[in-house]
């Protein structure tokens, strides 16, 4: 007898509907495996087409993968060499999309219409235009990039983008060029807001101390939307070692908390997330922030710490601890269907960047792989080692949770171009870990209906502070109790999840459906507010 644990994925409206609605399991795969169900299964799927620098979950079995210009071999319809894919969950199979404009380093965040807004990137060159002040749209329905190049009012590379209570997306920070270390004369330290208040113009752009005051480690700043009652946009925001809470609404700092050891940001690039969301402790936000690098040196080792935070506390302060005994930087960071976290990927020495030197004498600044994800549990505090990937996955390299409870973890390139014939080579192969929950044996829940609606044929939607029902199927002999639980995935790059959210529901009513053996019919509270879990998918 097990408890029934539901999990609801979404792609929405401002309503918080749920797009594409999915529990467990997808089909079973079928690639060769390794490892064992104490420590978790690798398997590898197929082949990326570009490197996965950046990815997002666009439908249940989509996910829509980013790179940058390079010599990838496959090509777009107009000849060039792609810089997105699309990759079928349900074949493992590819799909060329068509961008135009340079995406290097870039980033992404849903929109409250369900529409992924992406922005920034690099120069460009003879193939690509410029995109570091480039608009993309990415519409499911769609099924391709829409550019507006050339659009916003300065140049950003490693922004950071979060979606926010009113649907809309902050863009914040980045470099008005590439580097390796950002400095004064190129730091763009202000952020804006799309869509534009006429939306049409863009607005004035804001200035944001913190982003000088934080120099030179302050690229892919770490931001995330903290719950409240008064529905305001206040942001956690991470730089180098300093962290605020900020007021979007009223443009102030709210908050200075204390620093956390070593830097966190890029280049010395560590991961963050705020903890599970559980309506029964009152939407307790506690961020947790691991992995970096204290020196910006090749041979330094890479910092085996986290630190885990209550935001709300009156006065906060960093909880330390030793990341499970592995030093890591550029690590990933998902939660998992069961509010467990895995952290995975990243190298044990160096910092974030390209390898310098020829192919014959290479010096790589990220070295030494971590092959061994970690499982971390925010009740127990305890870390359990998994078992090893056999892929290196350093510079540029991804991770995501996926619907049948499985992680999709793709890329890895620490050179300029592509290069296949080198220690760390230019990675294409995508694999699936198995956490160790999908191997007990246990039958897995189907989600039927919500309010009616039979998942995965359109948009279903739901809203802040009312119920939802959910028909679920399951063998009556494993159920003692149901639970359940949103999770919004996040665009991923870089080390940073974008707006990664799980949030628990509450479970008012569950009871046997008659009309159908094995099937139950639940009543779920929704959340309260848009500041729990940003509309959008």
């Amino acid at each position: 007898m097990k408890n029934c644990h539901l999990l609801l994925y979404f792609i929405g409206t401002l309503l918080l509907p749920i797009n594409n609605v999915l529990a467990l399991p997808m089909q079973a795969r079928q690639a060769p495996t390794t490892g064992d169900a104490a420590g978790g299964t690798w398997q590898i799927i197929g082949n990326t087409g570009v490197n996965a620098m950046h990815i997002f979950l666009s439908e249940p079995n989509k996910i829509v993968i980013i790179d940058k210009l390079e010599n990838n071999q496959v090509k777009q319809a107009d000849g060039r060499p792609a810089v997105s894919t699309e990759w079928n969950l349900d074949t493992n199979e590819i799909r060329i999309l068509n961008v135009a404009s340079d995406t290097f380093c870039s980033a992404g965040s849903w929109l409250g219409n369900g529409t992924m807004l992406h922005t920034g990137g690099d120069k460009g060159n003879q193939f690509l235009a410029e995109g570091q002040e480039t608009l993309r749209f990415y519409d499911p329905a769609v099924g391709d990039w829409v550019e507006i190049i050339g659009f916003m009012t300065s140049k950003r590379w490693y922004p950071t983008m979060l979606s926010l209570v009113n649907g809309k997306v902050l863009i914040l920070g980045g470099s008005t060029t590439g580097t390796g270390l950002n400095r004064a004369e190129i730091n763009n330290p202000t952020y804006t807001i799309w869509p534009p208040t006429d939306g049409v113009t863009p607005d004035p752009e804001v200035q944001f101390q913190f982003l000088i005051d934080t120099l030179p480690y302050n690229l892919y700043v770490m931001l995330h939307l903290v719950p409240n009652s008064e529905n305001k946009n206040l942001i956690f925001v991470l730089s180098n070692k300093q962290s605020i809470l900020y007021d979007l609404d009223t443009a102030t700092i709210v908050k200075n908390y204390p620093e956390i050891a070593v830097q966190r940001t890029y280049p010395q690039t560590g991961t963050s997330l705020i903890l599970p969301l559980y309506p029964e402790t009152n939407y307790l936000t506690e961020v947790m922030v691991c992995g970096g690098q204290k020196e910006f040196e090749i041979l330094s080792v890479a910092e085996a710490s986290c630190g885990r935070m209550d935001l709300n506390a009156v006065e906060p302060v960093w909880t330390m601890d030793d990341f499970g005994g592995l030093p890591r930087v550029m690590p990933d960071s998902i939660i998992l269907v069961n509010g467990e976290i895995l952290y995975l990927n990243g190298a044990g020495t160096g910092y974030a960047g390209f390898r310098q030197g020829q192919k014959t004498n290479p010096l790589w600044p990220n070295n030494n792989p971590t092959y061994n994800p970690v499982l971390y549990n925010p009740i127990t505090k305890i870390y359990t080692k998994m078992n090893p990937s056999s892929i290196a996955r350093m510079y540029h390299s991804v991770a995501t949770l996926i619907p049948d409870g499985s992680v999709f973890v793709a890329g890895s390139n620490p050179q300029g171009n592509v290069a296949t014939d080198v220690q760390f080579p230019t990675e294409y192969r995508a694999e699936i870990f198995n956490p160790p929950y999908l191997l007990t044996g246990a039958s897995r829940p189907t989600i039927v209906t919500i309010d009616g609606y039979i998942v995965n044929q359109g948009r279903i939607p739901i809203t802040y502070g009312n119920t939802a029902s959910i028909v679920v199927q399951l063998p009556k002999s494993e159920i003692t109790s149901f639970t359940a639980a949103i999770i919004h995935h996040g665009f991923v790059t870089h080390s940073q999840h974008m707006g990664q959210r799980y949030v628990g529901l509450v479970v008012k009513e569950a009871y046997v459906d008659t009309t159908t053996a094995d099937q139950y019919i639940l009543t779920v509270e929704l959340p309260p507010n848009p500041t729990i879990i940003a509309p959008g998918p």
